[in-house]
C-alpha cells in the first residue's frame, strides 16, 4: 500500500503552520522555499486544506492560519481528503479478460479483506494528531 506525495506534504504543511502559524508572512511562497516544494504544488495543497476547513486565509493578505486546533487534526483527517480510498474501485478486474469464474469473483472476494484493512488504518491514523506528531520532536 502507498501512501501519496500529497499526503505526506499536506502533513508537512500543517506541521510546518502550526510551528511558525504566528511569523509574519507565511505565505504560499514561504512555505513553498522553507519545504523546498514547487510553489505550484503548495499553492494547491492550501487550497485543499483550505476547501476542507483545516486553514483559513487571513483577508488582506496571502497569509494562512490553521482554522482547527492541532489536537482536533489527525493523520486520519488529511488522509481521508488526500488519499482516502474507494475500496470497490481498487481491483482492476475490468481489464482482466479470463472467464474463469475465480478470477470474475476475485475484486468481490478481496473486498472484505481490504475494508478490514482501511478499518485498521482508520483507527491507527485516527490516534495520531498534530499535536502528539511536534510533541514527539519536542515543538
Amino acid at each position: 500500500m502507498k501512501v501519496s506525495r500529497r499526503f505526506q506534504l499536506s502533513v508537512h504543511t500543517i506541521l510546518f503552520i502550526a510551528v511558525y502559524g504566528d511569523e509574519k508572512g507565511l505565505t504560499c511562497d514561504y512555505i513553498s522555499k522553507q519545504l523546498k516544494c514547487n510553489p505550484i504544488v503548495i499553492k494547491n495543497i492550501l487550497n485543499l486544506l483550505c476547501k476542507n476547513n483545516f486553514l483559513i486565509k487571513v483577508p488582506s493578505t496571502s497569509n494562512v492560519k490553521l482554522k482547527k486546533d492541532i489536537k482536533n487534526i489527525t493523520l486520519w483527517d488529511v488522509y481521508k481528503i488526500t488519499d482516502e480510498v474507494d475500496i470497490k474501485k481498487i481491483f482492476c478486474s475490468d481489464d482482466l479478460q479470463i472467464t474463469n469464474p475465480i478470477i470474475s469473483d476475485l475484486p468481490e472476494l478481496l473486498i472484505t479483506p481490504f475494508e478490514e484493512v482501511m478499518s485498521h488504518i482508520k483507527d491507527t491514523l485516527s490516534k495520531v494528531s498534530i499535536d502528539s506528531l511536534l510533541k514527539q520532536y519536542n515543538y
